[in-house]
């Protein structure tokens, strides 16, 4: 429960967890962990990290995008590097009829924004691009 709660909530704790999912070291700096660890150590925070981890993460993405709307258009992008999502099942999802596009992004693991913000920001602004031209 709580005290290995506190003994794991710490910044070389949360640094080390980190780099597991992230492919590039040096993404996981010390203004992640701070970002990451500072809500945990607020009171109750041990409470909902449990009970995050005892459910199940919620609805799985081929469920969701199985219901979402057809004509908004969806695209995902994926780190080939991300030890928590098989490549496979992400580029299973452009099956969904909601889903243009799957984008593999190569040398990058779970959270691309943060690891290689170069390369999601151009897919971020082609996607608003291709969106905002839907709308006019």
């Amino acid at each position: 429960g709580q005290p290995l709660f506190d003994a794991l909530a710490t910044p070389s704790t949360v640094k080390q967890i980190l780099k597991e999912p992230y492919e590039i070291d040096s993404a996981v700096d010390d203004t992640l962990v701070d970002v990451l660890l500072t809500p945990l150590l607020t009171e109750g925070a041990s409470d909902v990290v449990f009970d995050t981890l005892s459910y199940s993460a919620g609805p799985l993405p081929e469920i969701q995008l199985g219901n979402f709307p057809s004509d908004k258009p969806v695209w995902v992008c994926y780190g080939d590097k991300d030890p928590w999502t098989p490549g496979p099942r992400v580029e299973a999802l452009v099956q969904k009829p909601s889903v243009e596009r799957v984008v593999s992004l190569p040398g990058v693991g779970h959270c691309p924004h943060d690891e290689a913000p170069e390369l999601v920001h151009p897919l971020l602004m082609e996607y608003l691009q291709r969106v905002s031209r839907q709308e006019a």
